[in-house]
């Protein structure tokens, strides 16, 4: 069961997507950047290695998400 706090940085995150899309931004190169700040030894990376790929995966399945709504 997801927190309320879980439900809303999902939803940030589909949003912060949504808006590069829509802005005209190199969204792949925002994304790859992101998914690299998790996977180096980055000052934002917050998560211990148990969850990095958790991380990368979230951003993965924000971005179909906000695609897909932004098809509909």
């Amino acid at each position: 069961m997801s927190t309320d706090r879980e439900v809303a940085l999902e939803q940030a995150l589909i949003a912060v997507i949504a808006a590069s899309e829509a802005a005209g931004a190199s969204t792949n190169d925002l994304l790859e950047i992101a998914n690299g700040l998790i996977i180096g030894q980055s000052p934002l990376r917050k998560v211990e290695d148990r969850h990095v790929a958790m991380a990368c995966l979230e951003i993965s399945n924000a971005h179909a998400t906000a695609l897909a709504l932004m098809s509909e």
